[in-house]
């Protein structure tokens, strides 16, 4: 009863911004009721496509924004050209005014009786001489108060080009913000589904134990890093730091979900680090993976040498590619949570010969 008149009161005070957010949420049910009637559809698969819609969904706003704040610079610069135009126009009026008063006083025939009162030769070819030389300059005046006149006309058209612009594209921006915030809704409703819903949540389990057994393999599959020397990784033990700042709250093994009692088997550890953290290589190798991988998200591999590999998943961004040395220290990327269940997080593991190991004596205390 609350919520409703709570809503009603949100409806009047603003109808239009809340009816795009009624709109997410019909989009949010609708993708919660798609996802319970498609029991056979994969989990993961589900949670990928909702956060490739979200950050397609992102990456437009971006651009629109983008667009917006260049239209402003636009309409500034439009706004600055008629306003020295206008300036240019006035200093050339009141240049022109005292003159022009001046040629009205002597009226018609003025020149001539000027030129008619001369003593002299002389003095008529001096004053034939000044009066053009007066004409000439109320000429260039008229001739550059005609052009500044129309400078400003042509910056007002560009004025009001640019206003439609960056009222546009305003408008695209709201759009595209409803609409990104619509596919968060959507995933937000799937992560919670999955949060909730033990069939979902032992679907998830299952698929991340398939995940894990393909992530083997590709580690299997990567080619060893290129160096004669010994990488002496092995002699790192208990110095490593820690790829980012945070406590291990997930251990590697066993775990038990204590919500729904079921059992998972973690290959490496799970750190609470904050959303957008720096994710640092904890040792010098060859990034030989950097990219999505079902389950895990954005995941960077590094070959360490000697076997080793280490491996950090669900980050929010990835800063090196494929085939980059790096140092021990190295942002790799930052914390985020692209196919997490769990929300941000960092995923931490430590592969010796393609075997996981705990990461935890590995560490530094």
């Amino acid at each position: 009863m609350l919520a409703a008149a709570a809503l009603a009161l949100a409806l009047a005070a603003d109808p239009r911004a809340q009816l795009g957010a009624l709109d997410a949420r019909r989009r949010a049910e609708e993708t919660a009721a798609r996802m319970l009637a498609e029991q056979e559809r994969s989990v993961l698969d589900t949670l990928a496509e909702a956060e490739t819609a979200l950050a397609e969904a992102r990456a437009e706003l971006g651009r629109v924004e983008a667009e917006r704040a260049a239209a402003q610079v636009g309409l500034a610069r439009a706004e600055e050209k008629e306003r020295t135009a206008r300036g240019r126009l006035r200093a050339r009026l009141d240049d022109l005014r005292p003159r022009l008063d001046a040629r009205a006083r002597l009226g018609r025939g003025g020149e001539l009786r000027l030129l008619l009162a001369s003593g002299s030769l002389a003095d008529l070819v001096k004053r034939r001489y000044l009066l053009d030389r007066i004409l000439s300059r109320d000429l260039a005046l008229l001739a550059d108060a005609k052009a500044a006149l129309a400078d400003e006309e042509r910056a007002r058209a560009e004025r009001g080009r640019e206003a439609v612009r960056l009222a546009a594209l305003a408008q695209e921006a709201d759009q595209r913000r409803a609409q990104a915030e619509a596919r968060r809704e959507e995933r937000e409703t799937l992560l919670a589904a999955l949060r909730t819903a033990r069939g979902f949540h032992e679907r998830a389990a299952s698929e991340a134990a398939v995940q894990a057994r393909r992530l083997e393999e590709l580690v299997a599959r990567l080619p060893a890093k290129g160096s004669g020397a010994s990488s002496r990784f092995a002699e790192l033990r208990g110095r490593l730091p820690s790829p980012a700042p945070g406590p291990i709250t997930v251990g590697f093994g066993r775990v038990v979900n204590p919500k729904f009692n079921t059992v998972t088997v973690q290959h490496g550890v799970d750190i609470g680090a904050r959303a957008g953290a720096p994710v640092r290589a904890v040792a010098p190798g060859r990034v030989v993976h950097a990219g999505w991988f079902k389950g895990y998200g954005n995941l960077v591999i590094v070959d360490h040498g000697d076997g080793y590999h280490t491996l950090v998943a669900h980050l929010g961004t990835m800063q090196r590619a494929m085939g980059e040395e790096v140092d021990a220290g190295t942002i790799l990327g930052t914390v985020g949570d692209s196919g997490s269940i769990k929300g941000p997080y960092l995923y931490f593991e430590i592969r010796e010969q393609g075997r996981p190991v705990d990461p935890r004596p590995w560490l530094a205390r």
